[in-house]
Protein backbone atom coordinates (compact mmCIF):
# COMPACT_ATOMS: atom_id res chain seq x y z
CA UNK A 1 0.00 0.00 0.00
CA UNK A 2 1.48 3.44 -0.42
CA UNK A 3 2.76 5.30 1.77
CA UNK A 4 2.76 2.49 4.28
CA UNK A 5 5.87 0.91 5.95
CA UNK A 6 6.53 -2.58 6.39
CA UNK A 7 7.25 -3.27 10.36
CA UNK A 8 7.95 -6.77 10.40
CA UNK A 9 5.99 -10.23 9.55
CA UNK A 10 4.30 -12.73 11.42
CA UNK A 11 2.70 -15.68 10.62
CA UNK A 12 3.20 -15.09 7.14
CA UNK A 13 1.33 -11.97 7.36
CA UNK A 14 3.10 -8.37 6.78
CA UNK A 15 2.15 -5.98 9.10
CA UNK A 16 2.73 -1.96 8.00
CA UNK A 17 2.19 1.24 9.50
CA UNK A 18 0.75 4.32 7.09
CA UNK A 19 2.85 7.44 8.04
CA UNK A 20 -0.18 8.92 8.82
CA UNK A 21 -0.07 6.99 11.78
CA UNK A 22 2.79 8.93 12.92
CA UNK A 23 0.19 12.07 13.57
CA UNK A 24 -1.15 9.81 16.69
CA UNK A 25 2.07 9.71 18.78
CA UNK A 26 2.82 13.66 18.25
CA UNK A 27 -0.45 14.47 19.09
CA UNK A 28 -0.29 12.27 22.57
CA UNK A 29 3.12 13.34 23.52
CA UNK A 30 2.27 17.07 23.61
CA UNK A 31 -0.68 16.57 25.60
CA UNK A 32 0.28 13.81 28.22
CA UNK A 33 3.90 13.36 27.49
CA UNK A 34 5.63 9.71 27.53
CA UNK A 35 2.73 8.49 29.08
CA UNK A 36 0.56 9.43 26.06
CA UNK A 37 3.07 7.53 23.52
CA UNK A 38 2.80 4.52 25.94
CA UNK A 39 -1.25 4.45 25.46
CA UNK A 40 -0.84 4.95 21.56
CA UNK A 41 1.43 2.05 21.24
CA UNK A 42 -0.28 0.21 23.92
CA UNK A 43 -4.05 0.59 21.74
CA UNK A 44 -2.70 -0.26 18.46
CA UNK A 45 -0.89 -3.41 19.91
CA UNK A 46 -3.98 -4.65 20.83
CA UNK A 47 -5.49 -3.48 17.92
CA UNK A 48 -2.89 -5.98 16.03
CA UNK A 49 -3.43 -8.52 18.40
CA UNK A 50 -7.41 -8.26 17.48
CA UNK A 51 -6.54 -8.27 13.88
CA UNK A 52 -4.17 -10.91 13.85
CA UNK A 53 -6.91 -13.21 15.46
CA UNK A 54 -8.77 -12.37 12.42
CA UNK A 55 -6.39 -13.53 10.20
CA UNK A 56 -5.35 -16.59 11.90
CA UNK A 57 -9.09 -17.79 11.83
CA UNK A 58 -9.26 -16.71 8.57
CA UNK A 59 -6.43 -18.74 7.33
CA UNK A 60 -7.84 -21.82 9.21
CA UNK A 61 -10.59 -21.55 6.51
CA UNK A 62 -8.01 -21.41 3.44
CA UNK A 63 -8.37 -17.94 2.81
CA UNK A 64 -5.17 -16.08 2.27
CA UNK A 65 -4.38 -12.74 4.47
CA UNK A 66 -2.16 -10.32 2.76
CA UNK A 67 -1.21 -8.07 5.50
CA UNK A 68 -2.27 -5.79 8.06
CA UNK A 69 -1.79 -2.07 7.92
CA UNK A 70 -1.98 0.42 10.88
CA UNK A 71 -3.88 3.62 10.55
CA UNK A 72 -4.71 6.31 13.02
CA UNK A 73 -8.32 4.98 13.36
CA UNK A 74 -7.28 1.44 14.07
CA UNK A 75 -6.08 -1.67 11.80
CA UNK A 76 -6.82 -2.62 8.68
CA UNK A 77 -6.23 -6.87 7.41
CA UNK A 78 -6.40 -7.66 3.50
CA UNK A 79 -8.40 -10.45 3.66
CA UNK A 80 -8.18 -11.46 -0.01
CA UNK A 81 -11.76 -13.33 -0.59
CA UNK A 82 -14.85 -13.49 1.14
CA UNK A 83 -15.78 -16.58 3.59
CA UNK A 84 -17.77 -19.06 1.74
CA UNK A 85 -20.46 -20.24 4.19
CA UNK A 86 -22.13 -17.59 6.66
CA UNK A 87 -20.51 -19.68 9.51
CA UNK A 88 -16.93 -19.05 8.30
CA UNK A 89 -17.65 -15.04 8.60
CA UNK A 90 -19.67 -15.46 11.90
CA UNK A 91 -16.05 -17.11 13.38
CA UNK A 92 -13.73 -14.80 11.77
CA UNK A 93 -15.62 -11.73 12.93
CA UNK A 94 -15.91 -13.21 16.55
CA UNK A 95 -12.51 -13.70 16.43
CA UNK A 96 -10.73 -10.14 17.22
CA UNK A 97 -13.35 -8.99 20.36
CA UNK A 98 -12.83 -12.54 21.64
CA UNK A 99 -9.63 -11.61 21.52
CA UNK A 100 -9.96 -8.07 23.78
CA UNK A 101 -12.63 -9.42 25.84
CA UNK A 102 -9.97 -12.44 26.66
CA UNK A 103 -7.20 -9.93 27.58
CA UNK A 104 -9.44 -7.89 29.58
CA UNK A 105 -10.51 -10.27 32.16
CA UNK A 106 -7.20 -11.56 32.35
CA UNK A 107 -5.61 -8.44 33.57
CA UNK A 108 -8.47 -7.66 35.49
CA UNK A 109 -7.83 -8.62 38.86
CA UNK A 110 -3.80 -8.19 38.92
CA UNK A 111 -5.21 -4.68 37.94
CA UNK A 112 -7.13 -4.68 40.40
CA UNK A 113 -5.22 -5.48 43.30
CA UNK A 114 -2.07 -3.54 42.34
CA UNK A 115 -3.85 -0.67 41.54
CA UNK A 116 -7.01 -0.56 43.29
CA UNK A 117 -10.63 -0.18 42.63
CA UNK A 118 -10.43 3.81 42.95
CA UNK A 119 -7.56 4.29 40.23
CA UNK A 120 -8.65 1.93 37.94
CA UNK A 121 -12.07 2.73 37.87
CA UNK A 122 -11.13 6.25 37.17
CA UNK A 123 -8.72 6.07 33.85
CA UNK A 124 -6.47 9.39 33.17
CA UNK A 125 -3.09 10.30 32.22
CA UNK A 126 -2.94 12.32 34.97
CA UNK A 127 0.03 9.53 36.71
CA UNK A 128 1.27 7.03 35.34
CA UNK A 129 -0.85 4.33 37.53
CA UNK A 130 -4.35 6.14 36.52
CA UNK A 131 -2.37 5.79 32.39
CA UNK A 132 -2.43 1.95 33.25
CA UNK A 133 -5.88 2.45 34.17
CA UNK A 134 -6.80 3.80 30.88
CA UNK A 135 -5.01 1.20 28.98
CA UNK A 136 -7.15 -1.59 30.57
CA UNK A 137 -9.78 -0.08 29.28
CA UNK A 138 -8.96 -0.11 25.67
CA UNK A 139 -9.83 -3.83 25.29
CA UNK A 140 -13.45 -3.76 26.72
CA UNK A 141 -14.00 -0.24 24.83
CA UNK A 142 -13.03 -1.73 21.25
CA UNK A 143 -14.74 -4.73 21.72
CA UNK A 144 -17.77 -3.04 22.73
CA UNK A 145 -17.47 -0.62 19.70
CA UNK A 146 -16.43 -3.35 17.23
CA UNK A 147 -19.52 -5.61 18.36
CA UNK A 148 -21.71 -2.69 17.34
CA UNK A 149 -24.16 -3.49 14.26
CA UNK A 150 -22.76 -1.53 11.80
CA UNK A 151 -21.15 -2.59 8.98
CA UNK A 152 -18.68 -3.64 7.99
CA UNK A 153 -17.62 -3.57 11.39
CA UNK A 154 -17.33 -6.84 13.37
CA UNK A 155 -20.65 -6.84 14.60
CA UNK A 156 -22.06 -5.98 11.25
CA UNK A 157 -20.49 -8.97 9.42
CA UNK A 158 -21.82 -11.42 12.90
CA UNK A 159 -25.27 -9.99 11.81
CA UNK A 160 -24.74 -10.37 7.88
CA UNK A 161 -23.51 -14.01 9.00
CA UNK A 162 -26.67 -14.45 10.75
CA UNK A 163 -29.14 -13.04 8.02
CA UNK A 164 -26.89 -15.18 5.56
CA UNK A 165 -28.41 -18.06 6.83
CA UNK A 166 -32.24 -17.20 6.12
CA UNK A 167 -32.39 -14.65 3.26
CA UNK A 168 -28.84 -15.56 1.36
CA UNK A 169 -25.64 -13.59 0.77
CA UNK A 170 -26.88 -10.92 -1.27
CA UNK A 171 -30.09 -9.71 0.71
CA UNK A 172 -28.10 -10.06 3.99
CA UNK A 173 -25.35 -7.64 2.70
CA UNK A 174 -28.47 -5.11 1.35
CA UNK A 175 -29.59 -5.05 5.04
CA UNK A 176 -26.15 -5.41 6.70
CA UNK A 177 -24.95 -2.23 4.30
CA UNK A 178 -27.95 -0.30 5.24
CA UNK A 179 -27.50 -0.21 8.75
CA UNK A 180 -23.86 0.27 7.92
CA UNK A 181 -24.98 3.70 6.51
CA UNK A 182 -27.29 4.35 9.29
CA UNK A 183 -24.56 4.13 11.94
CA UNK A 184 -22.09 5.96 10.17
CA UNK A 185 -24.67 8.87 9.40
CA UNK A 186 -25.48 9.07 13.30
CA UNK A 187 -21.42 8.91 14.49
CA UNK A 188 -21.14 11.46 11.87
CA UNK A 189 -23.86 13.47 13.11
CA UNK A 190 -22.70 12.73 16.71
CA UNK A 191 -18.80 13.90 15.66
CA UNK A 192 -19.65 17.11 13.94
CA UNK A 193 -22.28 18.61 17.08
CA UNK A 194 -19.66 17.62 19.49
CA UNK A 195 -16.58 18.38 17.41
CA UNK A 196 -15.17 14.74 17.38
CA UNK A 197 -13.23 15.06 14.46
CA UNK A 198 -12.06 11.75 14.59
CA UNK A 199 -15.70 10.35 15.17
CA UNK A 200 -16.29 12.12 11.40
CA UNK A 201 -13.52 10.27 10.03
CA UNK A 202 -14.73 6.91 11.35
CA UNK A 203 -18.25 7.65 10.49
CA UNK A 204 -16.65 8.44 6.60
CA UNK A 205 -14.37 4.85 6.70
CA UNK A 206 -17.66 3.04 7.52
CA UNK A 207 -19.87 4.35 5.21
CA UNK A 208 -17.38 3.71 2.07
CA UNK A 209 -16.13 0.51 3.38
CA UNK A 210 -19.96 -0.51 3.85
CA UNK A 211 -20.59 0.67 0.23
CA UNK A 212 -17.84 -0.81 -1.53
CA UNK A 213 -18.55 -4.45 0.05
CA UNK A 214 -22.22 -3.90 -1.11
CA UNK A 215 -21.00 -3.48 -4.18
CA UNK A 216 -18.68 -6.27 -4.63
CA UNK A 217 -20.98 -8.61 -3.28
CA UNK A 218 -23.65 -6.86 -5.83
CA UNK A 219 -20.89 -7.51 -8.66
CA UNK A 220 -20.35 -11.19 -7.55
CA UNK A 221 -23.53 -12.49 -6.85
CA UNK A 222 -24.87 -11.03 -9.72
CA UNK A 223 -22.40 -12.76 -12.10
CA UNK A 224 -22.82 -15.86 -10.32
CA UNK A 225 -26.90 -15.50 -10.96
CA UNK A 226 -25.90 -14.43 -14.65
CA UNK A 227 -23.92 -17.48 -14.93
CA UNK A 228 -26.69 -19.98 -13.47
CA UNK A 229 -29.20 -18.35 -16.22
CA UNK A 230 -26.46 -19.47 -19.16
CA UNK A 231 -26.14 -15.21 -19.99
CA UNK A 232 -22.85 -15.65 -19.83
CA UNK A 233 -20.83 -17.93 -22.58
CA UNK A 234 -17.27 -19.75 -22.82
CA UNK A 235 -15.88 -17.55 -25.22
Amino acid sequence: MRGAIRLFTIFGISIYIHITFLILPILFFISAGVKGIFLVFFVFSCVIMHELFHSLTAMRFGIKVGAITLFPIGGVASIKSLPEKPRQEFLIALAGPTFNILLSIILFYPLYKILGGEVLFNPSLQTWRHTFAYAFWVNPTLAMFNLLPAFPMDGGRILRAFLAQRLGLRRATQIAVGIGHFFALSFGLIGIVYGHFLLVIIAIFIYVAASGEGIQVEIKEGTIDDISRGKIKDA
